[in-house]
């Protein structure tokens, strides 16, 4: 009787309490729950982060234009259209604008400004637009002698 006594005991010994099994439960669904939230938060961030990307990569173009002696209509006229774009379409809010800010002088030489800005659009519904943060560039071009350049329609 006292060897069976001391194998029940044993086996009770070696086996986990209801208490023990459920607060292993609540932690796994703790942890899990937080990761599950972590994961979301890092997908928002990528898609936050794809957006200015694709921002930044339509003012820098926009820019590169100017730069190369195009007019800020023409530059508009040559960039591709919003609408005909998804990526541009989800990424941008509104139209990006790029306007001539004048003439300044730099080391002796003078040359023109420009500033480019754009807003982000930071809607989690890819149907709609919600502005974000407005980016802006400022780029410069040295100043070339009017014969050489084509009038400005």
């Amino acid at each position: 009787m006292t060897r069976l006594l001391t194998s029940t005991r044993r086996r009770l010994a070696a086996a986990y309490t209801l208490i023990e099994v459920l607060a292993a439960g609540a932690i796994i669904s703790v942890g899990t729950t937080a990761a599950v939230s972590l994961s979301a938060s890092v997908m928002l961030q990528e898609e936050l982060s794809f957006r200015v990307a694709v921002t930044r990569n339509y003012q820098e173009n926009m820019i590169r234009l100017w730069q190369l002696g195009l007019s800020p209509v023409q530059v508009t006229a040559l960039m591709p259209l919003q609408t005909q774009s998804p990526p541009l379409q989800t990424a941008i809010f509104g139209t990006p604008t790029l306007v001539e800010t004048g003439v300044t002088t730099v080391n002796g030489t003078s040359v023109e400004t420009a500033a480019c800005t754009a807003v982000v659009n930071i809607a989690q519904d890819p149907r709609s637009e919600v502005p974000g943060a407005s980016l802006t560039l400022t780029a410069f071009r040295p100043r070339l002698p009017i014969q050489l350049r084509t009038p400005v329609p």
